[in-house]
């Protein structure tokens, strides 16, 4: 019985095919981890070269619920987020349950038991690694996933939603020029996230398009915390050789707020 054969094949179908019960076949195609991974592997092809789609009523129903995914939730941006998404699920009528994974394994697999316990219309990941054990579980459950501001390369055939990095270090590193600062220090984000990459690079391309030498004693070390930024204030305020008065300090911090606040004599940017 092919995919393309015009019947409907079925779960009895696909048991007898895989050689195991109708239960099993129901535990695989609902994600639970108690199947053998052969088996598992077994029954999965086969409803993938069969094309087994579930049975549906006419009128899908909806759970009314979408889960808003951290890895953390200590930032003010995390609670903009929040706010966000609660604002436009309110209009629509669908509530947001949110979590925190704190980047640990055990937490992302109990986030997922809880999951399969209950109904969600889709998932949001913030700043969060999509593994591919996590996404094959999430298709098993026929959950839709988007992810925001992924911290790695998602797989491509996961929509995903990214602030303007590049753009925004370019943008923030004119706008200091147009002003006249020529020391622009820059506190970076953790190295191994494209995020923080992709920015250190819009200030690169803005300073070397004005014709001013990239300084790598102005870049800081950072972490998205107000501590690292914090750490940088003494080094972006003073310099180890005189300045010339109309060549003032500046400091770009790589956030997503524009709110302005003078620090030791620097130009910042706080979140």
């Amino acid at each position: 019985m092919g995919a393309d054969d015009g019947r409907r094949v079925t779960i009895t179908a696909i048991a007898r095919e895989a050689g195991v019960s109708v239960p099993t076949v129901s535990r695989v195609l609902n994600g639970r981890s108690d199947v053998a991974p052969d088996t598992r592997e077994r029954v999965e092809e086969l409803l993938r070269h069969h094309g087994y789609r579930r049975r549906t009523s006419r009128s899908v129903r909806r759970a009314g619920l979408v889960d808003l995914v951290f890895n953390d939730l200590d930032s003010p941006w995390a609670v903009e987020i929040i706010r966000g998404v609660e604002d436009v699920g309110h209009g629509a009528g669908v509530g947001t349950v949110v979590s925190a994974i704190h980047r640990q394994p055990t937490a992302a697999r109990q986030w997922l038991q809880n999951l399969r316990t209950r109904a969600t219309d889709g998932v949001i990941f913030v700043t969060s690694h999509l593994s591919p054990p996590l996404h094959a579980q999430l298709r098993r459950l026929n959950v839709p996933v988007v992810v925001v501001d992924p911290a790695g390369v998602p797989a491509m055939d996961v929509p995903t939603i990214g602030a303007t990095n590049w753009a925004g270090g370019l943008a923030a590193t004119e706008h200091l020029l147009s002003i006249g600062h020529r020391r622009i220090g820059f506190v970076a984000g953790p190295t191994h996230l494209l995020c923080s990459r992709a920015r250190l690079d819009g200030y690169r391309a803005g300073l070397e398009a004005a014709g001013v030498p990239v300084d790598d004693a102005l870049i800081y070390p950072g972490d998205f915390y107000h501590a690292s930024g914090f750490a940088a204030r003494p080094r972006c305020s003073t310099s180890p050789t005189r300045r010339p008065a109309s060549s003032p300090p500046a400091t770009r911090w790589p956030s997503a707020s524009t709110r302005p606040s003078g620090v030791g004599g620097c130009a910042s940017r706080t979140t």
